[in-house]
Order: C-alpha cells, then structure tokens, then sequence
C-alpha cells in the first residue's frame, strides 16, 4: 500500500463495465490496494477519491473548512471533465441543506428541521401501522408478496403523499425520478431536470394554496425561502426519505428472513426488533456512497496527493467493513452498532435520523405481526441487488407466507400536532467507537450475536 500517486494516475474504473464484480466486493479490493483512500474514476474521464475507513471519513465528515461540502468547488466539472449528462445527480449543486456550506447551510437546515416537527412520534407509528395493514391486507389472501414492490416500496411512498400533502400519482412520480437519480443511470439527468421541476411545481401549488402540510411550513418559514429553495429542500427531504428508508426495511427484512436463528430469537421477544435495525445500519447500511465533500486546498492526505477541488466521496458501506473498527463493534450489544456513519456525521448529518430509525423499527415489526410465518420464496443465492453506486438494496425480494385474511380499519387522520415531536439533537448513533466492548443489559449471548453478525455482514453484500 505504498503512497498513491496523483488522483489520475491510478484511478480505478468504478462504473459500468468497468465494475466487474458487485459494489461491495469492488470496495474492498481498493481497500486491499490502497488503504483508506482510493482513486476512481466515476464516469469515462472523471476522477474521485473513495474514503474506505472508519476514521478518515469522521475526519472528513466532521471538518468543513478542509473538506467542505460545495459541490460547485468540484475541479472534474471546473475543468470540462464532468458534466451533468455523464455523471449521477448526486454529484451536482442543488440549493439545500445537504450541498450548501455556511451560511446557507444553517439557513436551510433550520427550514428543514422545523418543518420536520411537524410529524410527532405517536402520528408516525400509527401512520406506519395503518399503511402497513393496508398494504399487506392486499396480499393476504394470496400467500405471496414481493417485500420490495409490495410493501418496502409503497410504504414510505404512501407516507410521503400523507404528510408532503401530495395525492398518490404526485408521490409515485416524484420517487420514481428520485430513484432513477440515485441509480445513477443514463437516464438520471433527465430524471434530476424532471424532478427539479415537479418539485417547484408543488412548492407554487402551496404557496398560492397553504395547508399544514411538510411544503406549506416550508414555505411559510421565516427564513424566507423562495419558491426554488424550498423546491430544493423538498427533493433532498424525499431523496433521503424514501430510497434509504426503502432499503432500510427491505434489508433488515431480509436478514430476518435469511437467519433462522435470529428471527426465532426476534419471535420470541428475546432480542427486539430495535436491536436488528441497528446491526443492519451497520452491518448492511441503505447507502453505501455518497457524494461528496471537495478538498479546500492542495494537501496529503494518507499518503495521497489531493489537489484543491477534488472530490471525496464518503463510504458508508465500506466505512463500516473497516476491518480495523468493524471487530469492536460489540455484537453482544449496542455501544458498538450505534457508532454507525448510516445518518452521517458533522454538521451535514441527517436531521431525520432518529425518525427514519423508528420508522424502520415499527414497518418490520408490523411486517412480522400481520405476516408472521414469513418465508423467502427464493434460493438466498438467487436473489440481485441494485445496480447502484449509491443505494444499496435489492431489486426484489418475494416472500410466502400462510393465506390469510387482515382487517383494515378506516383511514384515521395524521396527528401532526398536540403530541411530543421527534427529538433531532445528536444522539449515541454516529457517536466514536469510545467503548465497543461494553455489554447491554439486555443483550444475547455472545456467541449468537457473533455468528448472526457474521451473516448479516455476508449476506448484506
């Protein structure tokens, strides 16, 4: 692992048929390479560094002023070398939250969080029941389901229509284009362009007709943001919202279903559901790249030599697999699991994080109350995951399960006030790997705990 040469010297083809082998296993041969930080090329001609360790991307994440977070810093694009129509959206400026540094960065964020207030703890979990019974009553009867299409799909969509305000086509049409920019396909520019627009469409939709949804408080806010901003805050909330959230439960589903032991010990309530979400976060996090943070000046940075403007592209997955932090991480309890980078850290880190957590923790145990003989119908070996450089999740995942019969009462409304309101201060997740070690009361025994972990980790790539 000698020192790296100059980012384009030894760039390594990490898109199309240049990745030869899944994502994950791509990572780590660059790790095996390089070390913590690896040059890549992310289209024909445009090169990145990929941050693959556990510290460096704290590091990275958690100071703005070296790396900061400005895409319209990138030199690829400065230079002519990257463009909109050959590389992903996620790379390009958008005016929100995520893409901006101060003082904008605050301005935004600030909209966000306090718009965000407006869904309380006890509306989401019984909006996520609700939805969950609908949805899974469809296919009762049947015996058969496809996780993915059927219920880890729909059910963040149908709580994104609730709570943006939006009839059921406009949700539809806004992931849709949301997903075809995370996949970062040929069609993802034209999906970035088409998104924009549907978004700020919504957002004048509100501003001449406000109600007390998500959009009408963004634009009521005193930041004062105009009609382009809040468009702009309302793309990066779904992207986040939906994809990642998919992939949390449609993975954490997955692990249930492909660890008999496991489940059993989920079935009976001698490891809760909460616990399993956690090792997944780590284990198999929704988001294995994100762009991107763009060195401030000329510097080296673990033995590579950085230009001003480079890009570095955070690694979540590989982040996780870091062989020197991943062993500490206690697999007898939580000290450790809830160290993940899954949210982010520093300034940029989800303000949504212990929402979507809790979100993903009440759709699995739904999932397993109305559907609790669940069985993959499927060879494990035979199932695909997402051509994605970012989101990592399967394309499908179909299931069986006893006919049966769920009732579905009447559509309540979403309490969106007069409750206690998600808390988004920092909590333990994304927090040092102080004391991994230490054990939680009500942990399993070690051995089970090391072996599922084990499994979560192979199975998860």
């Amino acid at each position: 692992m000698g020192m790296a040469p100059s980012l384009r010297d030894s760039a390594v083809a990490l898109y199309g048929d240049g990745l030869t082998t899944e994502l994950p296993v791509a990572l780590e041969e660059l790790r095996q390479q390089f070390g913590e930080l690896a040059p890549v090329e992310i289209a024909p001609g445009v090169a990145a560094w990929v941050v693959l360790s556990y510290n460096l991307n704290q590091r990275v994440l958690r100071d703005p002023a070296r790396f900061p977070r400005d895409p319209r810093r990138w030199r690829e694009a400065r230079e002519g070398r990257a463009t909109p129509e050959a590389v992903p959206g996620p790379f390009w400026y958008f005016r929100n939250a995520l893409a901006s540094d101060e003082p904008d960065h605050s301005r935004y964020r600030a909209v966000i969080v306090d718009a965000l207030t407006a869904i309380t703890a006890s509306g989401a979990r019984l909006a996520v029941r609700e939805i969950a019974t609908e949805l899974l009553a469809a296919h009762a009867p049947t015996g058969r389901a496809d996780l993915i299409a059927d219920y880890a799909f729909r059910l963040p969509l149908l709580l994104l229509n609730r709570y943006f305000g939006l009839a059921g086509d406009q949700g539809e049409e806004l992931v849709g284009l949301m997903r075809q920019v995370w996949d970062g396909r040929r069609s993802a520019e034209q999906a970035r362009l088409g998104l924009f627009n549907y978004a700020q469409a919504v957002t004048a939709q509100r501003r001449g007709l406000p109600g007390t949804d998500i959009v009408s408080r963004m634009v009521a806010h005193p930041n004062g943001l105009d009609d382009e901003e809040v468009a702009h805050q309302l793309i990066l909330v779904i992207s986040a919202a939906h994809d990642p959230l998919m992939n949390l439960i449609a993975n954490a589903s997955h692990t249930l279903l492909t660890d008999r032991e496991f489940r059993s010990s989920v079935a009976g309530a001698r490891t809760r559901v909460e616990d399993a979400i956690d090792v997944v976060l780590w284990r198999c996090p929704p988001i294995t790249l994100l762009p991107g943070r763009y060195a401030a000046a000329d510097m080296v940075l673990e033995g590579a030599r950085l230009r001003e403007g480079d890009c570095l592209i955070p690694g979540y997955g590989p982040t996780h697999a870091d062989p020197r932090v991943s062993p500490q991480a206690s697999p007898s309890g939580l000290s450790g699991h809830r160290a993940h980078l899954a949210f982010g850290t520093g300034p940029h880190q989800c303000p949504a994080r212990n929402l979507a957590r809790q979100i993903g923790i009440d759709a699995v145990e739904a999932l397993l109350s109305l559907l609790p003989d669940l069985d993959l119908a499927v060879a494990p070996h035979t199932l695909t995951w997402r051509r994605s450089p970012f989101a990592h999740g399967l394309e499908r995942l179909p299931v069986t399960f006893s006919p049966t019969t769920i009732d579905t009462p009447g559509t309540a409304p979403l309490h969106t006030t007069g409750a206690t309101s998600w808390p988004h201060a920092p909590t333990q997740s994304s927090s040092p790997l102080d004391a991994p070690t230490h054990r939680h009361a009500n942990s399993t025994r070690r051995g089970r705990w090391r072996a599922w972990c084990s499994k979560v980790w192979r199975f998860g790539r």
